[in-house]
C-alpha cells in the first residue's frame, strides 16, 4: 500500500497541531507579526473581546467572530477583540502604500501589479492583475452582488 500524502495531510489538518500550524500559517500570509506561540496560547484562551468584553464566538459569522487585532502598517498584533470593534479601529482605513484611494487595493512594485486583498466570511480574497480597472471590478462587484 502506498503512502497517500494528500490524504495523510486532510487527517493531520484535523489534529489540534495541525490546526494550531494550519492558524498560525493564515497569520502569517495576512502579515500579523510578533511571538507565534504566544500569540495562538492567548488566542485560545481568550473567551470575550479585550475592548467591549462581549463574549466571543469561535468560527462563527459576524459581530461576535474572534479576530486579531493588529497594526495595519506594521504587522504587530496587538488584542483579541469581536469582529464589530476590529472593523472599527483607527487604522484599519488605507495602507500606507496604496496609490489607489481605495480600502483593500495596492500597488505591489515587486510583481509590477494591483492587488485587491479583502477577508470575507472567514476567507482572503487576493486578486492581482497588471489593470487597475480589472481590480476595480472586482471590489465594486463583491460589494454588489456580497455587500462587503
Amino acid at each position: 500500500m502506498a503512502f497517500d500524502k494528500k490524504e495523510y495531510m486532510k487527517q493531520y489538518r484535523k489534529t489540534p497541531q495541525g490546526i494550531k500550524t494550519n492558524r498560525i500559517g493564515g497569520w502569517k500570509t495576512l502579515g500579523l507579526k510578533g511571538d507565534y506561540e504566544a500569540i495562538y496560547q492567548r488566542y485560545m484562551n481568550t473567551t470575550n473581546c479585550d475592548l467591549c468584553n462581549v463574549e466571543l464566538k469561535q468560527g462563527q459569522k459576524g459581530g461576535n467572530r474572534k479576530c486579531m487585532e493588529h497594526d495595519h502598517n506594521t504587522g504587530e498584533f496587538r488584542n483579541i477583540v469581536c469582529n464589530t470593534c476590529n472593523q472599527n479601529k483607527s487604522d484599519n482605513k488605507i495602507r500606507t502604500d496604496n496609490k489607489s484611494g481605495y480600502k483593500h487595493i495596492y500597488f505591489k512594485n515587486s510583481r509590477k501589479c494591483w492587488i485587491y486583498e479583502k477577508v470575507f466570511n472567514g476567507k482572503l480574497i487576493k486578486k492581482c492583475s497588471k489593470d487597475k480597472i480589472k481590480i476595480l471590478c472586482i471590489k465594486f462587484a463583491g460589494i454588489l452582488l456580497y455587500k462587503y
